[in-house]
């Protein structure tokens, strides 16, 4: 079930048919709002909201320090969503690229579902990331589901966001939903949302493309010797963290882009870096977490994406505005 919480004025989840639009799960949910940009995104990632009860069943050992994240997460998802208010333009949308929660418990998305109301005039558009759990996220806001709640691929949330300039893809690289522990692991998509992905991507050929999934992409030597190395456009501000970990079935996911060139970007989560690299003519950005980062010279922020005839303007919005990179602006053009 692709997953879109749309504004309080049209308060509901959608559960998109599969005979939607040819089957391809199509979602045009821009706002009417006369202050809305069309063209603009915000795009957040890594969140991991934490609960009490989280704590409890599995960080016992480590209870004080989780604690304390569990505090600085809340915090900053808070921050984040006053940011992506005071913008002087409304964006179009908010797409959070998974790990919205820390251990994909029942109350964590509770507790996902009030922050949220804090964005209830913006569309949300969501993804899972390797912390999260389908089930449990389905239960929370099952209520808030419209009636057909047809799949469009079976324990997978994907969609296409049409807008005016680009098609925004957004696939589902989960593959844990181990119910007693924190989930963890690398990322796959699997041979049947691979098919639909290059169903959508041939069908919709016609405006570029921007890939939108939580895990990193991690080519095999083969594949890299093959393609060239990646051209770093901005470099991480710590020490790269290199691609293990990744998506273990990104050889075929970068085939299928390189073979179209109407894909221009990936966006992905779960490095907790920022950064953005060109492989062949497709530019990968690394989104910055709003959570926690991993090194102390990452920034915690996030993406206003501005969709252009021929490319993209990334704007970093860094939580503390004294950051480095606060407000840094990259252009990236279609090449």
């Amino acid at each position: 079930m692709p997953a879109h919480l749309l504004p309080v004025s049209r308060r509901r989840f959608l559960a998109v048919s599969a005979s939607a639009i040819a089957g391809l799960g199509h979602s045009d949910l821009l706002g009417s709002d006369s202050q809305v940009n069309p063209n603009s995104w915000a795009l957040i990632s890594d969140t991991h909201l934490l609960s009490q009860r989280s704590i409890d069943q599995h960080y016992d050992n480590n209870r004080t320090a989780m604690e304390k994240r569990a505090t600085l997460v809340a915090t900053n998802f808070e921050r984040a969503a006053r940011q992506v208010l005071a913008s002087a333009e409304r964006p179009a949308g908010l797409v959070l690229s998974g790990d919205c929660v820390h251990v994909g418990g029942k109350e964590e998305y509770e507790l996902l579902a009030r922050k949220l109301k804090l964005l209830d005039t913006i569309p949300i558009h969501l993804a899972m990331g390797n912390h999260d759990h389908r089930d449990n996220f389905s239960n929370v806001f099952r209520e808030q589901t419209q009636s057909d709640d047809r799949l469009l691929l079976e324990n997978r949330h994907v969609s296409v966001l049409k807008s005016q300039h680009a098609n925004l893809v957004l696939l589902d690289s989960l593959t844990m939903q181990t119910p007693d522990r924190p989930v963890k692991g690398p990322g796959r998509l699997g041979k049947e949302q691979l098919a639909w992905f290059e169903a959508v991507l041939d069908s919709e050929s016609d405006k570029p493309a921007v890939v939108v999934l939580h895990h990193n992409v991690n080519p095999s030597d083969e594949y890299r010797q093959h393609t060239g190395q990646e051209n770093f456009i901005v470099p991480s501000a710590d020490p790269f963290r290199g691609f293990t970990g990744g998506l273990e079935d990104t050889d075929r996911f970068l085939a299928l882009l390189h073979a179209r060139p109407h894909v221009k970007a990936v966006v992905f989560g779960h490095m907790h870096q920022f950064q953005i690299f060109k492989s062949r003519n497709v530019f990968f950005v690394s989104m910055p977490p709003v959570g926690y980062t991993f090194g102390p010279k990452e920034a915690v922020g996030w993406i206003r994406m501005l969709l252009k005839d021929n490319g993209a303007t990334l704007e970093v919005q860094t939580l503390d505005t004294k950051h480095v990179r606060h407000q840094k602006r990259v252009d990236l053009r279609w090449s």
